[in-house]
């Protein structure tokens, strides 16, 4: 397969279509805490005026992709498709099920593949393990990077400066009592995982389950994502979890690697 390598494009402002980007940013006003909003809501947070966020709105709901009570709008799941037309014509994506699903089979545990895109991290495919109750994340979750065990992992591909830049501009939020709070022991902890090869996390974001995480690089040696195993704490010890886990996680890693 052909590796295709992001290059930098010199692109001039009059090379962008200015609606095009204020329609995603209207998008990405909707949040879990915004489900509904009026087209006054939308101006003030996107920086438009109530008319063009209402036309904004208005184009969304002709396209199916929104749906309105006349008052307030709130996004439909035809939105999906955008980002299903990523997972379709991307290849690494498609690339990576075969092995999260023999990664699963053999592990009876859930795996996910995740990339890092700026400070978060975004979960593009996971295969579910057959068991009472799944952890983990669904495809298109996105996360603050350091709250999660691949985001971690990824983190430490990068230099100490860029690290020490990220943790600086990050406002870190305890999503348990357990999740780690200060910046220099976050820090300390990615170099660790730099230097081990992988990257273990337990009660960060959700108490009682573990993640197991290491990078993948595709032939040219350039980090493309991580592979990684989410889990019930209570399935095992975390030095039992490791040995059967890291070995399993590296050899698809390894195998991966000469097909992406």
């Amino acid at each position: 397969m052909t590796d295709h390598t992001p290059v930098a494009l010199d692109i001039q402002k009059r090379d962008l279509i200015d609606g095009l980007i204020k329609g995603f940013d209207v998008i990405r006003a909707f949040n879990s805490d915004s489900q509904q909003l009026s087209p006054s809501e939308v101006a003030e947070r996107v920086g438009l005026t109530r008319s063009a966020a209402r036309r904004y709105l208005l184009t969304l709901v002709h396209t199916g992709m929104a749906a309105s009570d006349g008052k307030k709008f709130w996004l439909m799941p035809r939105l999906l498709n955008l980002g299903q037309s990523y997972l379709e014509s991307a290849r690494v994506p498609r690339a990576v099920v075969p092995f999260l699903q023999r990664l699963t089979h053999q592990l009876q545990e859930s795996t996910n593949f995740s990339i890092l895109d700026g400070t978060e991290i975004v979960y593009l495919t996971r295969v579910t393990a057959a068991q009472l109750v799944n952890a983990g994340f669904e495809p298109g979750t996105r996360l603050a990077a350091y709250t999660s065990t691949p985001g971690r992992v990824l983190l430490g591909t990068r230099s100490d400066e860029e690290i020490q830049a990220y943790l600086a501009d990050a406002t870190l939020i305890a999503h348990t009592h357990m999740a780690v709070m200060d910046k220099q022991a976050l820090f300390d902890e990615i170099l660790m995982m730099r230097r081990q090869g992988y990257g273990v996390t337990e009660n960060q974001f959700e108490m009682g389950i573990r993640g197991i995480a290491i990078p993948v690089k595709n032939r040219n040696g350039r980090v493309i994502g991580a592979l990684s195993v989410t889990s019930n704490i209570a399935s095992c010890s975390r030095e039992d979890a490791i040995s059967r886990c890291v070995p399993a996680l590296q050899t698809t890693a390894n195998t991966l690697m000469m097909w992406v």
